[in-house]
């Protein structure tokens, strides 16, 4: 395609767009704001995610000795556990030890036990990777010196299920919004494409090619969604910028993703912008421009 034709249907779609401010104003209103919701969405999930996998790389399995188990038994379980596959490190902690500790933390709260220890001793379990906390649980609990074995697997569970629900939330919500942006869109083009129908009809007398006549109306839907998608994405960095700020003002010890890490996300909501304008302005040529 020439130059010329390019700014032709350049000129032509910065055009319409002037002629119909109001319904551009819409277009571009309506698809920021679900294309805003989107975008906090995505970012929430992606901190989830973030969350989850913090949450996981921390959970330590605690086994559990049966009372009076022989050290020599607890010693040989502690070894065997350290040769199992996907094991990072294995610490005994004696009842002894368990004790002093909570007596440090506790204080006074201890003093009635006296000399009475009823704690069992334990062995703490670090795996590599979080889907190997589950082996290492089922193969603990077949143990015969272990009496009972815990972990925070209702943690990283609700943390997995909530981020679930955000992102299908988010996306369901989202889309909702997209399609009615799409709509505004698409009742915009009609508009420009009503107000401009002699204009086309004498350009199709002439001899003017189905891209030089679409081609403007095109890129005045694809404009529209791309500035929407624009200020979403403008609003949306610079909220999370500030909430980073904040974040780690107040809550130091609460990790976010990083500015780099959300910058993907970001820029799928502008290419949805742009989708969603071209896919407006087409369902409106393909209505009112058959034959």
């Amino acid at each position: 395609m020439r130059l010329s034709t390019l700014g032709f249907i350049a000129s032509e779609a910065v055009q319409n767009v002037r002629r119909n401010p109001v319904m551009a104003m819409a277009s571009i209103t309506t698809a920021a704001i679900s294309l805003l919701i989107l975008g906090v969405f995505l970012l929430v999930s992606v901190n989830l995610n973030l969350w989850t996998h913090t949450v996981e790389g921390q959970v330590e399995v605690e086994a559990f000795f049966r009372p009076h188990t022989p050290a020599r038994a607890e010693a040989a379980a502690v070894s065997a556990v350290r040769r199992w596959r996907g094991v990072q490190a294995v610490s005994f902690v004696s009842r002894a030890q368990v004790l002093r500790s909570m007596r440090r933390e506790y204080g006074s709260v201890l003093t009635a036990l006296g000399n009475h220890n009823p704690l069992l001793d334990e062995m703490n379990v670090k795996v590599y990777r979080p889907r190997d906390v589950r082996a290492a649980v089922l193969r603990l609990r077949r143990m015969p010196a272990a009496a009972h074995v815990t972990y925070q697997s209702r943690v990283v569970e609700r943390l997995f299920q909530l981020g679930s629900l955000v992102r299908m939330g988010g996306i369901v919500f989202a889309a909702l919004l997209a399609l009615g942006a799409l709509l505004v869109i698409h009742n915009a083009i009609r508009v420009a494409i009503f107000a401009r129908r002699r204009e086309v009809a004498i350009m199709r007398l002439v001899g003017a090619t189905d891209g030089l006549v679409r081609g403007p109306f095109l890129l005045e839907g694809t404009l529209l969604g791309l500035a929407g998608a624009l200020v979403a994405v403008i609003v949306v960095g610079v909220g999370y910028h500030w909430a980073m700020t904040v974040v780690q003002r107040s809550l130091p010890f609460l990790p976010l993703a990083p500015i780099e890490r959300v910058v993907p996300d970001l820029l799928e909501v502008l290419g949805l912008g742009v989708v969603i304008g071209y896919i407006g302005s087409r369902l409106s040529l393909r209505g009112l421009m058959r034959g």
